[in-house]
C-alpha cells in the first residue's frame, strides 16, 4: 500500500499527494548523490549536524562513498524495496565493502576524487571550523582506525532489517549502522516531488557538545613543554595585537582587520589527535587578503628554513615536542610580524 501526504490550497481545497515508487535503483542513487543532503545529518547527530562531501559513486562496488565534517567515511548502499538484499544480504554486503574500503583507500587517492565531485573547496565545506590539514588527518585516522558509517537507504527499511542494524549498533565500536527511508511524492497537478526522509536503527547516546576552550582549560591540557611554549606565544601575540579565537581543542591566532578576523596560525593543545602542535592557515590569508599568496608563500619560505618546522599540504606544521631556542624564536617572531604588517597593509579582498 502507497502512503499520501496532504495539502490544503489557497482557496482551503484538500489535495491528495500520492506516494511514487522510485523508477530503478540507478535513478534513485543518482538522486542522493546529486543531493546528499537528504541523508538527514540533523537526524543522525541532532547537536552537530553531520554534512557531506561527495567522494564518488561505484568506488570499490559502494553506491556513493561520502565523509562528514569530521572526515568520517560514509558508505551509502541503496536498495529499492522490491529488491530481495533489502531483507538480509546488504547489511553484510557493506560490511565486506567497509573492510575493503579501509584497505584500498587513502587520503591521496580520495582528494582528487574530492576535488571532481564538489562545487566548493574542502576549506569552503569545512568553514573555519577546522583547518583543512586538521581534517584530512582525520581522514587519515579513521581510515586507519576503520571508523565509518554504513547506511542503508531504501523507499522502505523492512522491520528485521530495522532490528539487525539497531542490533550491529549495540555491538560494534568503531562502525555506525543506519538506515534511511526516503519515499517520494508526487503532485501531479504541479509536477512537484516531495522527498521525506527517515533514520532508523539509532541507538547510541548522542554525547554533549565539547566545550570551546579558555586560557586556564587550554593550559591544563598541556604538558610542560607545551606550557613553555604557548606561554611564550600568547606573551608576543597580545603584545603584537594578535587575538585568540578559541575552539575545542586550541585556537586560532588572528589579526584583527576592518571588524574581521584573519586566521593565520591553528594552535593546538593535548586534545589534538596529533597533540600540541600548530599549523599555518594559509587558506584563510590567500583567499581573505589582497596578494595573500605572496605574503603567505614569502612566510612560508622563511618558516621552512627554521629547525623543526615541516611542510604539510600547502602550509607548514610545528609539533611542540620541544621549545623553540633564542634563535628560532626570534626569526619565528620575525616572520609572524612580518605577515601580520603585510597583512594590516594589503587589506582585505573586496568580495562585494
Amino acid at each position: 500500500m502507497t502512503g499520501k501526504i496532504y495539502k490544503i490550497k489557497d482557496n482551503n481545497e484538500l489535495v491528495t499527494i500520492h506516494e511514487e515508487k522510485h523508477h530503478n535503483e540507478n535513478n534513485f542513487q543518482e538522486l542522493l548523490f546529486l543531493y546528499p543532503e537528504l541523508i538527514p545529518g540533523d537526524q543522525i547527530d541532532p547537536e552537530t549536524p553531520r554534512r557531506w562531501l561527495r567522494v564518488g559513486r561505484e568506488i570499490d562496488n559502494i553506491d556513493i562513498f561520502l565523509l562528514d565534517q569530521d572526515g568520517v567515511p560514509t558508505i551509502v548502499e541503496v536498495k529499492k524495496s522490491n529488491n530481495s538484499e533489502i531483507q538480509r544480504e546488504v547489511v553484510g554486503q557493506m560490511l565486506d565493502y567497509g573492510s575493503k574500503l579501509v584497505f584500498s583507500q587513502t587520503v591521496e587517492t580520495i582528494i582528487p576524487k574530492i576535488e571532481a565531485n564538489n562545487p566548493q573547496s574542502v576549506q569552503d565545506f569545512l568553514d573555519n571550523e577546522t583547518s583543512e590539514e586538521e581534517f584530512w588527518e582525520n581522514v587519515a585516522k579513521n581510515l586507519k582506525e576503520e571508523n565509518m558509517r554504513l547506511i542503508v537507504v531504501s523507499d522502505e527499511i523492512p522491520r528485521n532489517l530495522q532490528n539487525i542494524i539497531e542490533f550491529l549498533n549495540h555491538k560494534i565500536e568503531s562502525t555506525e549502522v543506519l538506515a534511511l527511508e526516503i519515499k517520494q511524492f508526487t503532485d501531479n497537478t504541479t509536477g512537484t516531488k516531495t522527498l521525506v526522509p527517515r533514520l532508523m536503527g539509532q541507538t547510541r547516546i548522542i554525547t554533549p557538545i565539547e566545550p570551546e576552550l579558555i586560557d586556564k582549560t587550554f593550559f591544563e591540557n598541556l604538558d610542560e613543554v607545551g606550557v613553555e611554549f604557548f606561554q611564550e606565544l600568547i606573551t608576543f601575540a597580545d603584545a603584537n595585537n594578535l587575538t585568540r579565537k578559541w575552539t575545542k581543542k586550541g585556537f586560532f591566532l588572528t589579526v584583527p582587520l576592518q571588524n574581521q578576523e584573519v586566521k593565520i596560525l591553528q594552535c593546538y593543545s593535548q586534545l589534538y589527535s596529533y597533540r600540541q602542535s600548530i599549523f599555518s592557515t594559509h587558506f584563510n590569508i590567500i583567499n581573505e587578503v589582497k596578494d595573500g599568496e605572496r605574503i603567505f608563500q614569502k612566510s612560508l619560505l622563511d618558516i621552512l628554513e627554521l629547525e623543526d618546522f615541516y611542510s604539510v599540504g600547502d602550509g607548514f606544521g610545528f609539533k611542540v615536542v620541544k621549545n623553540l631556542d633564542e634563535y628560532q624564536w626570534k626569526e619565528f617572531k620575525r616572520i609572524i610580524l612580518e605577515m601580520k604588517e603585510s597583512i594590516e597593509k594589503n587589506g582585505l579582498i573586496d568580495k562585494d
